[in-house]
């Protein structure tokens, strides 16, 4: 071999081996680097004329596990899901409590129910009454308050979308930007750019928040999806849009979480967006998504059924019984009937004038079947009371006083046959002597009949049908047309193309049934009114989820019962045998109504099925419990899945690491591998050198 030769095999390997000890230099500067991608030298021989001579960088290779990288991008997006299913079912439980809790829902309730037992022994015990006022009013704060929590979290996963959106939008940016990027530096061979860790990083990153694929390309590129194939990176980007609301209610009608495809380079949008919410699967989305539609709407539903359930027992029994003296006039709340509605009423009941000490002024019994409408209702009291009351009935509101000071009206519902609509007796539909109140209407169970004139004046009613992954499953408009009930369901059921179907039952409760299994009904719009009552025709029905959540919203103590306990309704006209004028027939220890009060506790009362809870018969501290009990078992389940799928994570991210990371002893190792190389070649040089000098000498 000549010497120049030797040179030359000797610059090579000093000049290789000097590249070596950067890319080592590199790798052990970078060993703390997040994301960084260890770097490692692959040498080959160099050839000239098919001799050797020398050593040559054949490439920088860039260490990368694509299977575990897949893996980890999978673990991440399920871990996103579990992480903030377990952070809001954490915040739902302190807000509902644990089954032994002194602070708990069910342990509020039960406190109700005991003092109204207490209250029953002694009714005229100023003590217990206030102490009953107060522990029913702990009870309905602790279900409005619960309530109103819930729409405050929806609220929270509104706000969090609105952000990881905004985060989103941003790195799909970023991928799209350092895949051009990347395509030009691997057309100067060079594939082991650092760009290429700055877009794993990002990829990394937007895993979090949705369920992720990629998929390497030859020119250095790479494409993103969703599991389910749906494209977010090819040639063209995409952009996700929500315009969420500003705030949120039982009310809202969450918009749509879309996806439009559209060329970064000309900023031209491609095809139609898409509904994105039936397309993700796992992330930060996927969670809050969930927790929106499904897991608080569920909560809000069952807590709704608590509210109207006790809302409606209290009531029935206060407005079956009378305080003592009894109240001079009653208003009752707005039912969204007109005066010429039909009567619907079965059954008989009695009203009674009575004095100030109890003894019957003026009594009328009625058998409601013969009564036609509302307004031969009223027509009625007013005639056969011989001036002693006097009853009116002004937009969907009846009232009745008593002429007299001094004199008040009582109502009871006859023990044999007791009126009813809809389930409910006389006083009790109108709401003339209510115990609780609410912002809104309970009151479903309507008593129409399909065959009845439904008054509604010209409107329309715009409904979505959404399914409990959020999905948009149907939108449709009522307008408001024919004569009938009967009309109106024919037109419901029309409007919704098979989507779900509309009937209206025995007691005039309009019921949906999905086609699709959970799906719920929501309002977006209503622009109808029966009559100058103000009650459009979803109020009146109490159609959609808003109305079922909204049954515990608002609950108060009636504000004179509340600031004066001698008005509860604890004793109940006693209308036995041949009662006659000056009769005493109500009495301040009479405690009938008190005990009826009491018996709500072990009461069974039917459960429709909501929330995922299925539909059932039992009391109304059994039903907490019930829900109680569900949101502990999704609490757990969502923590134990939380810790599986960050131990999964942090399993693949510890292989991964072992692959693709920097491990400092061998770095070190190379490094003087490389080093003695250098020095052998840097030698190699020296005797070369010393060869020529001795030739020049030579000659």
């Amino acid at each position: 071999m000549s010497l120049n030769a030797i040179l030359n095999t000797a610059t090579s390997a000093l000049q290789t081996n000097q590249s070596a000890l950067r890319v080592t230099s590199n790798n052990i500067a970078n060993v703390n680097t997040d994301g960084y991608h260890r770097r490692v030298v692959q040498l080959s021989p160099q050839l000239t004329g098919g001799k050797l001579n020398g050593v040559t960088i054949e490439q920088i290779k860039r260490i990368t596990d694509y299977y575990l990288a897949r893996e980890a991008t999978t673990a991440t997006g399920a871990l996103g899901k579990a992480n903030v299913l377990d952070a809001y079912f954490e915040r739902v439980q302190d807000l509902v409590g644990s089954l032994d809790g002194g602070s708990s829902l069910g342990e509020r309730v039960s406190g109700a129910m005991t003092a109204l037992a207490q209250l029953s022994v002694e009714p005229a015990s100023a003590a217990r009454r206030n102490s009953a006022v107060t522990s029913i009013g702990s009870a309905l704060n602790a279900i409005s308050g619960m309530a109103s929590n819930i729409q405050s979290l929806r609220q929270d996963t509104n706000s969090q979308l609105l952000t990881d959106v905004t985060t989103v939008n941003g790195l799909i940016d970023q991928i799209y930007e350092l895949n051009v990027r990347i395509k030009s530096v691997f057309n100067n061979n060079d594939t082991s750019t650092g760009l290429l860790d700055q877009r794993d990083r990002a990829v990394a990153e937007l895993s979090k928040f949705l369920d992720i694929r990629t998929y390497e390309q030859t020119d250095g590129g790479l494409y993103v999806s969703l599991a389910d194939g749906t494209n977010l990176i090819t040639d063209l980007s995409a952009r996700l849009s929500y315009p969420g609301p500003t705030s949120v209610a039982a009310t809202v009608s969450f918009p749509t979480l879309s996806l439009q495809k559209y060329d970064p380079e000309s900023g031209n949008t491609i095809g139609t967006a898409i509904a994105l919410e039936s397309h993700i699967q796992g992330g930060e989305l996927r969670g809050l998504i969930d927790m929106r539609d499904r897991y608080l709407t569920d909560l809000a539903e069952q807590l709704g059924l608590v509210g109207g359930s006790m809302v409606n027992q209290l009531n029935a029994v206060h407005n079956d019984s009378s305080s003592v003296p009894p109240a001079a006039s009653m208003t009752g709340r707005n039912t969204g009937l007109l005066g010429t509605d039909a009567l619907n009423f079965t059954g008989n009941a009695s009203i009674a004038v009575v004095d100030s000490q109890g003894a019957l002024v003026q009594r009328l019994d009625l058998d409601l079947s013969t009564i036609a409408t509302v307004d031969d209702l009223v027509t009625t009291i007013n005639a056969s009371l011989g001036g002693s009351a006097t009853a009116s009935f002004t937009n969907g509101v009846l009232s009745i006083s008593a002429s007299v000071a001094g004199e008040g009206i009582a109502f009871l519902q006859d023990p044999t046959t007791p009126a009813s609509r809809g389930g409910k007796g006389l006083s009790h539909f109108f709401g003339l002597n209510d115990l609780v109140t609410s912002t809104s209407t309970s009151n479903y169970p309507t008593g129409v009949a399909g065959g009845d004139a439904h008054q509604f004046g010209a409107g329309t009613a715009e409904f979505v049908l959404r399914g409990t992954n959020g999905v948009i499953l149907n939108t449709f408009t009522l307008t408001v047309g024919g004569a009938t009930f009967d009309d109106i369901v024919t037109d419901l059921n029309t409007a919704a193309g098979g989507y779900a179907t509309f009937a209206l039952d025995a007691n005039g409760v309009l019921t949906m049934t999905p086609a699709t299994a959970g799906a719920r009904l929501e309002v977006r719009d209503d622009t109808t009114d029966r009559g100058a009552t103000g009650v459009s025709l979803t109020q009146f029905f109490g159609m959609g989820t808003a109305n079922l959540q909204n049954q515990a919203a608002g609950l108060a103590i009636r504000s004179d019962i509340a600031s004066d306990s001698s008005k509860m309704a604890l004793a109940q006209l006693d209308l036995t045998g041949a009662t006659v004028i000056g009769d005493t027939v109500l009495g301040a220890a009479d405690n009938c109504g008190a005990l009826q009060l009491a018996a709500i506790a072990n009461n069974s009362v039917s459960w429709a099925a909501a929330g995922g809870l299925a539909s059932g018969t039992m009391s109304i501290g059994d039903y907490v419990a019930q829900i109680m009990g569900a949101q502990a078992d999704l609490a757990n389940a969502a923590e134990t899945d939380r810790v599986y799928r960050q131990d999964v994570s942090e399993e693949v991210d510890a292989r991964r690491s072992s692959v693709e990371s920097v491990n400092i002893d061998e770095e070190l190792s190379a490094m003087m591998v490389y080093q003695q190389a250098y020095n052998a070649s840097a030698r190699l040089l020296t005797v070369v050198q010393q060869m020529y000098d001795t030739l020049i000498n030579v000659v």
